[in-house]
């Protein structure tokens, strides 16, 4: 029996170390994947393409992380100090990602008259993401627009704003959006509009034409404080229907083998990976031009549309610079997405701002119309700096 016991310690002590070298290589090479993830938005994709694919990775990378903790307090406590030490390291972009601001500001009748609400949406033209649905008589997205009674809204992906009885669109409400904004520029460097109760002034900056057509920045006079506003569309990925449905493929069903897993693996390498590398290399360009544009004008600034990237993201952080600040971030409760089209779940419309003023509150809309949501923003200007009196507007 002493025989058998030494030979079962001798052949069992082995296996336990080798468990736990496995166990150990796991988490340090995860850990060491999640803060490259975490900080794949400080490298230029221009010259490390995958750090900006491990960025958008990210969500999923602090999931996964989160599960291999629990399962190393559970099975290995040593092993999770790797893990929980990489989280620490990771916790700046993970609060960007899905910050907790649990305080909620009531604002006071001044600090209401020195405030204005901001909107940004992107509204895909005007048509109805859902489809045809049945007893709608009126556009849902010029609706919501109409509801929210912003002062600034910022849309993108507008050609026009006419009556249009294809997509519901109807006389009153265009008459209800005149009334209420009475300055406004639609179509404005491919497909961008403003609309706003306080006079404006397009801003004709020289860009290069794949810049131009991603953006338009504007002088909004408001009271008599000035906000300059960079309307943006960043470059998308441009992925085809067929790119569309090789992604959504691949959740939807299991392929039928294992050569079926490679051909489709291989296609999304080539089809999908290529165009997100083009599209990180061309936001970059779009956002140091941006950033330089901020730096060459001053005062106040807010940059907001669709980024169609996450949060600390290279062009993010290239435009946040050391000066702006991330309203969601700020103010937002949580993750949440702003783009939920093709089973890409990503927040990618941002609110970024700098100035005389302050973001009081964050909220997503929850209008299913479009494949974005919107983003309605409080801002209230600092009465220790602002210009302004308190007839800013009456409420």
């Amino acid at each position: 029996m002493e025989y058998k016991r030494h030979f079962k310690n001798f052949v069992l002590r082995p296996t336990r170390a080798t468990s736990n070298a496995i166990v150990a290589a796991l988490n340090v090479g995860f850990g060491m994947a999640l803060v490259f993830s975490a900080y794949g938005g400080t490298f230029d994709p221009g010259e490390v393409v995958v750090a900006a694919i491990m960025a958008m990775m990210f969500p999923w990378f602090i999931a996964a992380a989160m599960v291999l903790l629990l399962l190393d307090l559970v099975f290995w406590r040593k092993a999770a100090i790797v893990m929980a030490l990489a989280l620490a390291a990771s916790v700046p972009p993970i609060l960007s990602f899905a910050p907790f601001n649990f305080e909620t500001r009531t604002l006071t009748p001044a600090e209401e008259r020195r405030s204005f609400k901001f909107l940004t949406y992107n509204v895909l033209h005007f048509w109805d993401f859902r489809g045809n649905v049945p007893g709608l008589s009126r556009n849902a997205t010029i609706e919501y627009i109409l509801e929210q009674d912003a002062d600034v809204v910022n849309l993108q992906e507008v050609e026009f704003i006419k009556s249009w009885p294809l997509w519901r669109i109807t006389p009153e409400q265009i008459k209800e959006l005149d009334a209420r904004y009475p300055y406004r520029m639609v179509n404005v460097n491919y497909q961008l509009a403003l609309l706003s109760k306080y006079p404006f002034e397009f801003v004709d900056l020289p860009m290069e034409e794949n810049i131009k057509k991603r953006m338009a920045c504007f002088r909004i006079f408001i009271g008599k404080d000035t906000v300059n506003l960079f309307n943006v569309h960043l470059e998308s990925i441009g992925l085809t229907p067929r790119d569309k449905e090789l992604y959504q493929d691949l959740f939807a069903k299991a392929p039928g083998s294992e050569n079926a897993l490679h051909r489709e693996l291989d296609a999304v390498k080539t089809q999908l990976i290529s165009k997100l590398a083009a599209a990180f290399k061309r936001r970059s360009d779009q956002a140091r031009y941006i950033r330089h544009a901020i730096d060459s004008i001053g005062g106040n600034f807010i940059v907001a549309g669709d980024f169609n990237d996450i949060p600390a993201c290279y062009a993010v952080r290239t435009i946040l610079g050391d000066d702006m600040t991330d309203a969601y971030a700020q103010r937002g409760q949580g993750p949440t997405i702003t783009y939920h089209g093709n089973k890409f779940y990503f927040r990618i419309d941002h609110v970024l701002y700098k100035g005389n003023f302050d973001a009081a509150s964050i909220e997503r809309g929850n209008s299913p119309a479009s494949d974005h949501y919107p983003l309605l923003t409080t801002f209230v200007f600092d009465p220790a700096e602002a210009n302004q009196d308190n007839t800013l507007k009456s409420k």
